[in-house]
């Protein structure tokens, strides 16, 4: 009841704008939503960005390693000759105009036209992965070093040269050998991508 001396008496429940008031400083994030804003963006952490660099660096370690190898065994044993490192291993100096294991022989033009269109497609599976996780961009990075040191020997060779024989297996080099291993990381990757989506990142 109002005292008629003293005038009326403040009400105890506060009035709607003072009421959104203090609810606006209890949660400043409700206040552009209040006035028909835009409400601000959730707290949650941000995506971290990915780095390029190990993808690059890794084909490009491929690729070194892969010329650096073919240079050596060109310059050490003729076209042809062979040197035994065990009973079932030697360094041979073979000329492989054909795919990976001698495969598709005699086509090295057709080889080196499909070993860009490779190279392209492995670039946009990169940047536009289905599953993004650090042993599918490593297999990647795998692949077009492995991809680009074959292509290399295509261009200036006119062949490829393969050297690391085993005893009732074909020939190959360091570039098939990257090549595989990376196939073989990406399907890895996805038969087991429940379990990789719940660890995106590289260690």
């Amino acid at each position: 009841m109002d005292d008629p001396l003293r005038g009326p008496r403040p009400s105890p429940i506060p009035s709607p704008p003072a009421l959104r008031g203090e609810m606006r400083q209890a949660c400043p994030a409700l206040d552009a939503g209040a006035d028909g804003g835009t409400p601000q963006a959730s707290t949650s952490p941000p995506k971290p960005r990915r780095s390029h660099r190990r993808f690059i660096a890794l084909a490009a370690l491929v690729v070194i390693f892969d010329q650096i190898t073919k240079v050596i065994l060109r310059e050490t044993l003729d076209l042809g000759d062979r040197e035994w490192l065990a009973e079932f291993f030697a360094f041979s100096h073979i000329a492989n105009d054909g795919g990976a294991f001698g495969v598709f022989g005699g086509q090295n033009t057709v080889l080196a036209v499909s070993a860009v269109v490779a190279i392209g497609v492995v670039a946009i599976y990169y940047f536009f992965p289905p599953m993004d996780h650090w042993l599918i961009r490593s297999g990647l990075g795998l692949i077009l070093g492995g991809a680009i040191g074959n292509l290399l020997d295509r261009i200036y060779q006119g062949h490829v040269t393969d050297f690391i024989d085993f005893i009732h297996f074909p020939a190959f080099n360091v570039a098939d050998a990257a090549i595989n291993v990376g196939v073989a990381a990406i399907v890895i990757a996805l038969l087991f991508s429940d379990f990789l989506k719940r660890n995106p990142r590289s260690p």
